[in-house]
Protein backbone atom coordinates (compact mmCIF):
# COMPACT_ATOMS: atom_id res chain seq x y z
CA UNK A 1 0.00 0.00 0.00
CA UNK A 2 1.27 3.47 -0.86
CA UNK A 3 2.09 5.66 2.10
CA UNK A 4 0.16 8.94 1.85
CA UNK A 5 1.35 10.42 5.14
CA UNK A 6 4.19 12.88 4.51
CA UNK A 7 7.26 12.14 6.66
CA UNK A 8 8.33 14.99 8.91
CA UNK A 9 11.82 15.57 10.27
CA UNK A 10 12.19 18.10 13.10
CA UNK A 11 15.50 19.14 14.64
CA UNK A 12 16.72 21.83 17.03
CA UNK A 13 19.74 23.64 15.53
CA UNK A 14 20.03 25.58 18.80
CA UNK A 15 18.03 26.18 21.96
CA UNK A 16 14.49 27.40 21.22
CA UNK A 17 15.07 27.05 17.48
CA UNK A 18 13.06 24.52 15.45
CA UNK A 19 13.75 23.35 11.91
CA UNK A 20 11.10 21.19 10.23
CA UNK A 21 11.38 19.34 6.93
CA UNK A 22 8.27 17.81 5.31
CA UNK A 23 8.83 15.38 2.43
CA UNK A 24 5.22 15.92 1.38
CA UNK A 25 5.69 15.41 -2.35
CA UNK A 26 8.71 13.13 -2.40
CA UNK A 27 8.55 9.94 -4.42
CA UNK A 28 6.29 7.39 -2.75
CA UNK A 29 4.31 9.96 -0.79
CA UNK A 30 1.14 11.88 -1.49
CA UNK A 31 0.39 15.54 -0.88
CA UNK A 32 -1.49 15.02 2.38
CA UNK A 33 -1.16 18.66 3.44
CA UNK A 34 0.19 20.19 0.28
CA UNK A 35 -2.91 19.67 -1.84
CA UNK A 36 -4.22 22.42 -4.04
CA UNK A 37 -7.15 23.45 -1.84
CA UNK A 38 -4.98 23.71 1.26
CA UNK A 39 -7.16 21.55 3.48
CA UNK A 40 -6.22 22.00 7.14
CA UNK A 41 -4.77 25.48 6.62
CA UNK A 42 -5.90 28.63 8.38
CA UNK A 43 -8.49 30.47 6.23
CA UNK A 44 -6.22 33.52 6.01
CA UNK A 45 -3.43 31.30 4.64
CA UNK A 46 -5.76 29.67 2.12
CA UNK A 47 -6.77 33.11 0.89
CA UNK A 48 -3.14 33.77 -0.09
CA UNK A 49 -3.27 30.89 -2.59
CA UNK A 50 -6.04 32.40 -4.70
CA UNK A 51 -5.08 32.66 -8.35
CA UNK A 52 -2.00 30.48 -8.03
CA UNK A 53 -1.19 27.53 -10.27
CA UNK A 54 -1.81 24.01 -8.89
CA UNK A 55 1.94 23.41 -8.44
CA UNK A 56 2.45 26.77 -6.71
CA UNK A 57 -0.49 26.15 -4.42
CA UNK A 58 0.84 22.71 -3.46
CA UNK A 59 4.24 24.18 -2.61
CA UNK A 60 2.69 27.04 -0.66
CA UNK A 61 0.45 24.73 1.36
CA UNK A 62 3.33 22.35 2.11
CA UNK A 63 5.43 25.28 3.32
CA UNK A 64 2.67 26.51 5.60
CA UNK A 65 2.30 22.96 6.93
CA UNK A 66 5.99 22.94 7.84
CA UNK A 67 5.53 26.33 9.50
CA UNK A 68 2.55 25.03 11.48
CA UNK A 69 4.68 22.10 12.70
CA UNK A 70 7.50 24.42 13.78
CA UNK A 71 5.16 26.81 15.57
CA UNK A 72 3.45 23.94 17.40
CA UNK A 73 6.83 22.66 18.61
CA UNK A 74 7.60 26.18 19.86
CA UNK A 75 4.27 26.31 21.67
CA UNK A 76 2.88 28.96 19.31
CA UNK A 77 0.17 29.08 16.66
CA UNK A 78 -0.35 30.70 13.26
CA UNK A 79 -1.38 31.86 10.83
CA UNK A 80 1.75 32.63 8.83
CA UNK A 81 0.76 35.36 6.38
CA UNK A 82 2.82 37.30 3.86
CA UNK A 83 4.55 40.66 3.67
CA UNK A 84 5.83 41.50 0.18
CA UNK A 85 7.46 38.20 -0.84
CA UNK A 86 8.37 37.07 2.69
CA UNK A 87 6.32 34.98 5.11
CA UNK A 88 5.07 37.01 8.08
CA UNK A 89 5.18 34.97 11.28
CA UNK A 90 3.21 35.74 14.45
CA UNK A 91 4.59 38.44 16.75
CA UNK A 92 7.66 37.30 18.64
CA UNK A 93 8.63 34.61 16.11
CA UNK A 94 11.34 34.89 13.48
CA UNK A 95 10.88 32.39 10.69
CA UNK A 96 11.77 31.34 7.16
CA UNK A 97 10.25 28.89 4.65
CA UNK A 98 11.70 27.14 1.61
CA UNK A 99 10.29 24.82 -1.07
CA UNK A 100 11.96 22.51 -3.54
CA UNK A 101 9.54 22.27 -6.46
CA UNK A 102 6.81 19.90 -5.46
CA UNK A 103 9.03 17.61 -3.43
CA UNK A 104 9.82 19.08 -0.04
CA UNK A 105 9.09 22.06 2.17
CA UNK A 106 10.95 23.31 5.22
CA UNK A 107 10.60 25.92 7.92
CA UNK A 108 13.03 27.36 10.46
CA UNK A 109 11.52 29.32 13.35
CA UNK A 110 12.60 30.68 16.71
CA UNK A 111 11.32 32.72 19.64
CA UNK A 112 14.82 33.59 20.88
CA UNK A 113 15.19 37.32 21.43
CA UNK A 114 18.94 37.24 20.72
CA UNK A 115 18.34 35.90 17.19
CA UNK A 116 17.75 38.81 14.81
CA UNK A 117 16.73 36.76 11.76
CA UNK A 118 16.76 33.23 10.36
CA UNK A 119 16.98 31.69 6.91
CA UNK A 120 16.36 28.18 5.60
CA UNK A 121 16.84 26.56 2.19
CA UNK A 122 16.40 23.13 0.63
CA UNK A 123 18.01 22.12 -2.66
CA UNK A 124 18.27 18.92 -4.69
CA UNK A 125 21.85 17.82 -5.35
CA UNK A 126 22.78 17.90 -9.03
CA UNK A 127 20.34 20.61 -10.04
CA UNK A 128 23.11 23.19 -10.55
CA UNK A 129 25.38 23.10 -13.57
CA UNK A 130 29.18 23.42 -13.12
CA UNK A 131 28.95 26.81 -14.86
CA UNK A 132 26.88 28.05 -11.92
CA UNK A 133 30.02 28.06 -9.77
CA UNK A 134 31.28 31.17 -11.56
CA UNK A 135 28.14 33.06 -10.54
CA UNK A 136 27.69 31.68 -7.04
CA UNK A 137 31.20 31.09 -5.68
CA UNK A 138 34.08 33.32 -4.65
CA UNK A 139 37.53 32.29 -6.03
CA UNK A 140 38.42 30.30 -2.85
CA UNK A 141 35.04 28.54 -3.00
CA UNK A 142 35.52 27.67 -6.67
CA UNK A 143 38.88 26.12 -5.80
CA UNK A 144 37.21 23.95 -3.14
CA UNK A 145 34.49 22.83 -5.55
CA UNK A 146 37.04 21.98 -8.26
CA UNK A 147 39.31 20.08 -5.86
CA UNK A 148 36.64 18.05 -4.07
CA UNK A 149 35.53 14.60 -5.17
CA UNK A 150 31.90 15.54 -4.45
CA UNK A 151 32.01 18.90 -6.22
CA UNK A 152 28.33 18.80 -7.22
CA UNK A 153 27.18 18.38 -3.64
CA UNK A 154 29.59 21.03 -2.36
CA UNK A 155 28.37 23.53 -4.95
CA UNK A 156 24.79 22.80 -3.87
CA UNK A 157 25.73 23.32 -0.22
CA UNK A 158 27.34 26.68 -1.00
CA UNK A 159 24.39 27.83 -3.10
CA UNK A 160 21.87 26.71 -0.47
CA UNK A 161 23.78 28.38 2.38
CA UNK A 162 23.90 31.65 0.45
CA UNK A 163 20.17 31.44 -0.27
CA UNK A 164 19.42 30.86 3.42
CA UNK A 165 21.75 33.71 4.40
CA UNK A 166 20.06 36.03 1.88
CA UNK A 167 16.63 35.28 3.38
CA UNK A 168 17.91 36.02 6.87
CA UNK A 169 19.93 39.12 5.96
CA UNK A 170 17.16 40.78 3.94
CA UNK A 171 14.87 40.57 6.97
CA UNK A 172 17.14 43.21 8.53
CA UNK A 173 17.33 46.88 7.60
CA UNK A 174 20.57 46.67 5.60
CA UNK A 175 21.98 49.45 3.48
CA UNK A 176 21.88 47.11 0.45
CA UNK A 177 20.77 43.61 -0.47
CA UNK A 178 23.44 40.90 -0.31
CA UNK A 179 24.74 39.18 -3.44
CA UNK A 180 26.27 35.70 -3.74
CA UNK A 181 29.86 36.87 -3.29
CA UNK A 182 28.98 38.69 -0.05
CA UNK A 183 29.18 35.39 1.82
CA UNK A 184 32.01 32.85 1.86
CA UNK A 185 31.04 29.30 2.81
CA UNK A 186 33.34 26.60 4.18
CA UNK A 187 31.72 23.34 5.37
CA UNK A 188 33.03 22.03 8.69
CA UNK A 189 33.17 18.22 8.97
CA UNK A 190 30.76 16.79 11.49
CA UNK A 191 29.34 13.44 12.60
CA UNK A 192 26.42 11.76 10.84
CA UNK A 193 24.56 13.51 8.05
CA UNK A 194 24.94 17.03 9.47
CA UNK A 195 27.78 19.49 9.74
CA UNK A 196 28.47 23.07 10.64
CA UNK A 197 29.14 25.85 8.17
CA UNK A 198 31.79 28.51 8.60
CA UNK A 199 30.04 31.55 7.12
CA UNK A 200 32.01 34.76 6.58
CA UNK A 201 29.97 37.77 5.41
CA UNK A 202 31.45 40.76 3.62
CA UNK A 203 32.83 43.46 5.94
CA UNK A 204 30.26 46.00 7.19
CA UNK A 205 27.38 44.16 5.51
CA UNK A 206 25.68 43.18 8.78
CA UNK A 207 25.08 45.31 11.90
CA UNK A 208 27.96 45.55 14.37
CA UNK A 209 28.12 42.55 16.69
CA UNK A 210 25.95 40.34 14.47
CA UNK A 211 27.27 36.78 14.19
CA UNK A 212 26.33 34.19 11.57
CA UNK A 213 25.75 30.53 12.43
CA UNK A 214 24.96 27.89 9.84
CA UNK A 215 24.34 24.17 9.56
CA UNK A 216 23.80 21.80 6.66
CA UNK A 217 22.23 18.35 6.62
CA UNK A 218 21.95 15.67 3.98
CA UNK A 219 18.47 14.16 3.56
CA UNK A 220 18.39 11.68 0.70
CA UNK A 221 19.12 13.61 -2.51
CA UNK A 222 18.73 17.00 -0.80
CA UNK A 223 20.89 19.41 1.17
CA UNK A 224 19.09 21.36 3.89
CA UNK A 225 20.72 24.51 5.27
CA UNK A 226 19.80 26.72 8.20
CA UNK A 227 21.26 30.13 9.09
CA UNK A 228 20.90 32.18 12.28
CA UNK A 229 21.87 35.84 12.54
CA UNK A 230 22.58 36.36 16.21
CA UNK A 231 22.92 39.73 17.91
CA UNK A 232 25.71 40.18 20.42
CA UNK A 233 26.99 37.24 22.45
CA UNK A 234 23.74 35.43 23.18
CA UNK A 235 23.49 31.74 24.13
CA UNK A 236 24.31 29.16 21.46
Amino acid sequence: MRNTRPPVLAVRPARDVIAVLRLSGAEGYGHAYGDRDGGGMHPAERALMRGGSPARCRDFAAGRAAAADALRLLGRSGPVLREARRPRFPAGVRGSISHCRGAVATCLATTRTDVSAVGVDIERIGRLSPETAGLVCTPPERALVAAGEAGGRLLTVMFSAKEAFYKAATALALSREPVFHDLEVVPEPGPGNGSGLCLTPAPRLLPDGCTVRGQVRSVGPYVWTTVLLQAGDGPS
